[in-house]
């Protein structure tokens, strides 16, 4: 008889550290950006240079996020996300040590390509830690501690600034330390769940003849039509909110007349609404057994929001519009996370590998769209880009409607039609 996977109560000490790994290399990440008016002035650089500061980020994610498939079957989960984790401390302690602005590029690429190793790890964390009733629920636990992060940076950024006096390289190096305690304290701590890898993936049977050891994982995965369609929609996404996620406190500002604090305030709206669309999709996706609905329609969401966030005045109709933004941001993501581990057989390694390509592709996309926007708004004004970027969500919504239900009410009513 086929022995079942065992999930241990180890899996809340990893759910600590899977925790720490999501929050703090996304505050690497952000807390940069508060500081780019000093580094201008300290660095001798311009508004376009300081800008790269955070492209390059995305760009190099962008161009690594391939990598940790391969990895992962080759090193493990564990030992992936410790390479992923490592590039991000370094990149974070960096700033300290230099006053080149090429230097600081360099460390920012650094974190990068941690951002693409570790963006297939947190799937696989999951996939190998939990059984799939918990699943949603620690999918959409991740994408909020994601938020938590850039919220956090941008909090704690300039208080810290003032306490180390004025001095934006020793704030930054502060959250490199911080880093560095979270690396240490995932490699000490993190295990790879044994127990868990004792039953075959779903849909493979035991008949050697049906494994293709030789052919890569990343290969594998990219074979799937469904993989395939998560990579139109995701991308699709990416293009259309990352432009305005961008550009739109400054479409605010230039073309509605707004104050700083008063187009701030409005964007921040984004954040709040997807910390809520976040913990209701995983309660509702572990409730329904179900994940298709919570991503086209949300997705439909994101199309009006976007369209009316750049089209109406200022009002309530506005807040609403940008309000649908942050619903859309962050609701449709966990159900798409859950939905790459319940496709016929998965492994985390695959499901890892799969979601590493997903985002990657996404992430370059979503860096390209900040550069070339910029481009079409010299030609056609700030409005007309960010409105043709949001028009880009339609396909996604054509490839999610298309996407299969994988969820188990989906599963439970195949059953029993057959």
């Amino acid at each position: 008889m086929e022995s079942q996977p065992s999930y241990s109560k180890y899996r809340w000490v990893m759910l600590v550290l899977s925790a720490l790994t999501s929050l703090v290399p996304t505050i690497i990440f952000v807390g940069p950006t508060v500081f780019i008016p000093m580094m201008m002035e300290d660095l001798n650089i311009t508004t376009a240079e300081a800008g790269i500061i955070v492209t390059i980020v995305l760009l190099g994610a962008g161009l690594t996020g391939t990598l940790g498939g391969p990895l992962m079957s080759k090193f493990g989960i564990k030992h992936t996300r410790t390479i992923a984790l490592v590039f991000y401390t370094i990149g974070g302690l960096v700033p300290l040590f230099t006053s080149s602005f090429t230097v600081l590029l360099l460390s920012r690429i650094l974190i990068g390509v941690g951002m693409g190793i570790a963006a297939g790890t947190s799937v696989g964390v999951t996939m190998d830690w939990y059984p799939p009733k918990e699943r949603p629920l620690i999918n959409s636990l991740n994408s909020i501690l994601s938020l938590a992060g850039s919220f956090l940076a941008l909090v704690l950024a300039i208080p810290v600034y003032n306490l180390v006096g004025g001095d934006w390289k020793m704030t930054l190096e502060l959250f490199g330390v911080v880093m560095l305690i979270t690396t240490i304290l995932w490699m000490i701590f993190a295990k790879n769940n044994v127990q868990a890898k004792t039953t075959a993936p779903v849909g493979v049977d035991a008949d050697p003849s049906n494994v293709r050891p030789k052919e890569s994982v990343l290969k594998q995965v990219l074979r799937r039509k469904e993989v395939i369609l998560l990579i139109v929609a995701y991308l699709s996404f990416m293009l259309a909110s990352q432009s305005l996620q961008t550009f739109l406190p400054t479409f605010y500002q230039t073309d509605l007349q707004m104050s700083a604090a008063k187009s701030g305030t409005i964007t921040s709206l984004i954040s709040l609404a997807s910390v809520v669309a976040g913990v209701l999709v995983g309660v509702l996706m572990a409730a329904s057994g179900r994940r298709k609905i919570f991503m086209w329609p949300l997705l439909v969401l994101l199309l009006i929001g976007c369209v009316g966030s750049v089209t109406l005045p200022d009002g309530w109709m506005l807040y609403a519009s940008v309000i649908l933004i942050g619903l859309a941001l962050n609701g449709w993501l966990p159900a798409m996370f859950t939905s790459v581990m319940e496709l016929e057989g998965m492994t985390p390694e695959k499901a890892g590998a799969a979601q590493g390509v997903i985002l990657s592709v996404g992430m370059f996309g979503g860096a390209v769209s900040t550069l070339v926007i910029g481009i079409i708004a010299e030609h056609t004004g700030l409005r007309n880009a960010l409105l043709y970027f949001s028009f880009l969500a339609v396909f996604a919504i054509i490839a999610t409607l298309i996407f299969p239900e994988t969820g188990p009410k989906a599963k439970r009513n195949k059953v029993t039609i057959q």
